[in-house]
């Protein structure tokens, strides 16, 4: 293969990567100057060319090609951003091939020690496994090294009660706080996922049938199905209160512009308010706890949700448990 390079031209600002081949130079440009997003360019410009396994493989360049040729076109490409911005600086040129438990361990202990929950360190390792099996099955390397596995967390059985919603929407009283608060209420009162609400635009909200869409048309489903749901006169009213201010097509922004993340302000206004153990999910578990607890149809609670009967049933059947004593005193009954 040849030996691949990036340079600079003085008739352009971008990166070019450069190689010999045949005796003679070749050039393509990056498209961009930006140091970074070059070096990602070149791992996957390497990477596409390569016709067997490579055994110089390193985890950065790995990294950038599953970036390039796959994380970026994913539905939720802010999550693997994220992972590759924390795996880049620990793993450097180790090689890929290389990977030992013992070294992914030492990246656990490091994220820990800078108080990043397991959840998070979660999310890293299963971007790193799935660059490296991608690389695999691209017969880009020549086996997977072992991943190191950590136990998932239970599901989360937190809901918010009335009075902590009320001083959770106090706390995000205020103009400056009113994407964080109309974010809050949607979840709360949809049941929406974030991902969802943070990529509503406004023309998927339609007054006239009263209906909102979340799904993000020519995006396929996937098994965290976005639903259609309808408008609650509360719902409404925000929504059209909310348009009236807006200066952006997305629903919930900041300064006419989109939002990708929303986790950090409210667990600080969470945190404001005397809530413990809060996360965005937990306003959608919450829709549904109070749904159940009202006594709402375990199948019409998981249609709200986008899930099916059996994960609604197994997670909140507990909460309503007058359904199963009236089985069970039908059944009984001569």
């Amino acid at each position: 293969m040849p030996d691949f390079s990036l340079v600079k031209i003085r008739t352009s600002p971008n990166w070019y990567v450069q190689w010999f081949e045949g005796g003679r130079s070749h050039r393509v440009s990056t498209r961009t100057r930006s140091d970074d997003e070059a070096q990602a360019f070149l791992a996957a410009f390497r990477l596409a060319g390569a016709d067997e396994p490579l055994d110089d493989l390193t985890v950065t360049q790995l990294l950038d090609w599953y970036w390039d040729a796959h994380g970026k076109t994913v539905m939720r490409p802010d999550n693997i951003s994220l992972a590759i911005r924390y795996l880049k600086p620990f793993f450097g040129s180790t090689s890929a091939l290389g990977l030992t438990l013992e070294m992914q361990e030492a990246y656990r202990d490091h994220r820990r020690g800078l108080k990043a929950g397991d959840e998070s360190i979660r999310r890293d390792l299963s971007v790193l496994s799935a660059a490296l099996k991608r690389a695999v099955k691209r017969k880009k390397l020549a086996h997977c090294p072992p991943i190191l596995s950590m136990t998932p967390a239970p599901p989360r059985e937190r809901w918010l009660t009335r009075g902590e919603v009320a001083r959770l929407l106090w706390r995000m009283r205020g103009k400056r706080q009113a994407h964080v608060r109309l974010f809050t209420r949607l979840a709360l009162y949809t049941g929406a996922r974030t991902g969802a609400i943070l990529d509503l635009t406004w023309d998927r909200v339609n007054f006239e049938t009263g209906l909102i869409d979340f799904r993000v048309p020519g995006r396929p489903q996937t098994k965290k199905r976005r639903t259609v749901a309808p408008m609650t006169r509360k719902v409404r009213r925000m929504l059209l209160h909310a348009k009236k201010h807006s200066r952006s097509r997305y629903v919930v922004s900041w300064a006419g512009e989109k939002i990708d993340r929303v986790a950090k302000a409210c667990i600080t206004h969470a945190e404001a308010a005397g809530i413990k153990d809060f996360s965005p999910h937990i306003l959608r578990h919450t829709f549904a706890s109070w749904a159940v607890q009202r006594r709402v149809p375990i199948f019409t609670v998981g249609k709200a949700l986008g899930q099916t009967v059996a994960s609604t049933t197994e997670r909140y059947a507990k909460l309503a448990p007058d359904d199963v004593l009236e089985a069970m005193e039908r059944a009984q009954r001569k």
